[in-house]
Formats: structure tokens, C-alpha cells, sequence
């Protein structure tokens, strides 16, 4: 990742946020706080401390550019910053309301994750800078998760991290034996079937990675599972909902409620994100 913007705030995520982003020494750090527009009252005030905030929160980062933005909306600041920059990724912190450790979007990060063209990192609540080590990607075969994976593959790259394809075989829906062209299932044959088709998507994408990947497979509620195996991991990748527009994050589903969990930090993929890389590096 080349370009990533950092949203900023009096607040102590902004710690959490540096320290996440000071991890990437190799990118273009643009670390970004807003303000009301001129014409509100002392706004030459809160010009200045928006200032000082940004000064504040960058002190020991050497690759790093600041911006004061006169904008009364910070996720619309941090919008059109990254679409003028042409960011990879924005990071942001985690609502003041949630858990120590753990990853909550506060009203800046809902609203970055339902339309934001390009990737979006929360970080957990008192975030402490550790090494990425290990780079977990949720599978599940969509076109959505094959996006993850790629970026998650030039993260591990990147990091020198070990990747992890994690997926889940969900069986919330069903409850019991199930009849499919009127023979009847048992649940154990239907949780090996599913277990099956989901190992061999995993072992097919892990083949075609140019880094080293460990797969896991678990079996029960997406989310849980996802979130569960979040404590092993340094930093999780996922996709977009399978639908909306192309090039942007628009969370739902499993995606939406990992982020709202997760003891790492989260990085949604914007969906259509590898087709158009893909047709970047074809023209």
C-alpha cells in the first residue's frame, strides 16, 4: 500500500490509529484531522487546535504529511482526502464505547465503510504497536474474498508475515436431516459435504499464492469463529458484500459484525477491487 490516510482526533485513538499505521514505514503516511468551515464561531481556534492535534498525535513518525481540514463531517474529510490522494487504505480507531482490545467503528468509521472507494482499517481500542506477524484473510470462494485474499497476499509480502486463509463452514442453515432431490441427508453428511467444497476452495486459493499460506477450516457461526481465531492473529483482511458499486466498501453480513468485534485490527476490501486491478494492469 502506497498512500494511507490517517484519521485523527483529540481523542486517545489517535494513538491507536499511529500506532497501526507506523507499521507501514514504507507507505506514504497522511495523517488528517477536520474542523468546522470558516464562519463558525472561533474558527481560527479550532483551526489551530485542529493544528496542534495533528502534532501532537505525529510526534515520531518521520513519513508522515498532515492536513487541517475545514470540514464539518470527518468521515467526508477523510473521503475526499483519500479520493484526491488516490489512498489505499484509511485507517481509523475504534468508538470510545467499546471494549479495551477490541474492534468497535465509532460514527466516523460506519459511515467510511458503506461507500468509501478504497480499503478501510479499524483498529481496536488501545491498539499497542506490534509486530504483523501473522495475516489472517476470510475465504469463502466469493469474488469478494478472492479481492481479500490478494491484498492480503501483498500485506504478507509486504510485513514478511505469515498468511492464514480462514474459513468457516456455517451450518445456521440448517437444523437437522434435510431433504435435497428426495433423499434425505443426515446433518453429519451435510457438515461433511460442506466442510469438503470449502477445504478444497481453500486449498485452490492457497495454490495459487506466490507467498506461503496455512489454511483453517472451522465449523459453526461465521462470525464467531472468525472473531474467535481474530486472537491468534495480528491483523484480519476482508471483503465487501457481494453487492453495491463496484470499487467501494460497503459492509454487511459477516464483514460488518467481525468489525464490530474483532480482538485485531480489520481491514475491508472494497468490492470489485481485484477485477479492477486487474484491468489496471492490462491497459
Amino acid at each position: 500500500m502506497n498512500t494511507i490516510v490517517i484519521g485523527v482526533d483529540a481523542t486517545d485513538r489517535s494513538f491507536d490509529v499511529i500506532a497501526f499505521a507506523r507499521q507501514f514505514d514504507h507507505a506514504h503516511l497522511i495523517a488528517a484531522t477536520s474542523f468546522p468551515v470558516g464562519g463558525a464561531p472561533g474558527y481560527a481556534i479550532l483551526r489551530d487546535t485542529a493544528l496542534d492535534t495533528l502534532h501532537e498525535a505525529t510526534q515520531g513518525l518521520s513519513n508522515v504529511e498532515t492536513r487541517a481540514i475545514a470540514e464539518t463531517s470527518p468521515a467526508r474529510a477523510l473521503h475526499d482526502l483519500a479520493e484526491a490522494t488516490d489512498a489505499d487504505l484509511i485507517v481509523v480507531g475504534s468508538a470510545h464505547t467499546g471494549r479495551l482490545g477490541r474492534v468497535l467503528p465509532g460514527s466516523t468509521g460506519e459511515k467510511l465503510l458503506h461507500g468509501t472507494r478504497c480499503a478501510v482499517a479499524v483498529v481496536p481500542r488501545g491498539y499497542t504497536e506490534r509486530r504483523v506477524t501473522r495475516i489472517g484473510v476470510a475465504y469463502d470462494g466469493s469474488d469478494e474474498a478472492r479481492a481479500a485474499l490478494e491484498a492480503a497476499a501483498g500485506l504478507a509480502l509486504s510485513f514478511g508475515a505469515q498468511l492464514e486463509l480462514v474459513g468457516v463452514a456455517g451450518l445456521d442453515w440448517y437444523a437437522g436431516p434435510a431433504i435435497a432431490g428426495g433423499v434425505g441427508y443426515e446433518l453429519d453428511t451435510l457438515r461433511e459435504e460442506t466442510q469438503q467444497r470449502l477445504r478444497e476452495q481453500l486449498d485452490e486459493a492457497s495454490s495459487t499464492l506466490t507467498v506461503e499460506a496455512e489454511t483453517v477450516l472451522r465449523t459453526g457461526d461465521p462470525v464467531e469463529e472468525l472473531i474467535k481465531r481474530t486472537e491468534q492473529l495480528d491483523l484480519l483482511v476482508t471483503g465487501s458484500r457481494g453487492y453495491g458499486p463496484l470499487r467501494a466498501v460497503l459492509v454487511g453480513g459477516v464483514s460488518g459484525r467481525v468489525t464490530r468485534g474483532a480482538h485485531c485490527p480489520v481491514i475491508v476490501v472494497p468490492r470489485g477491487a481485484a477485477r479492477a486491478a486487474a484491468e489496471q494492469a492490462a491497459a
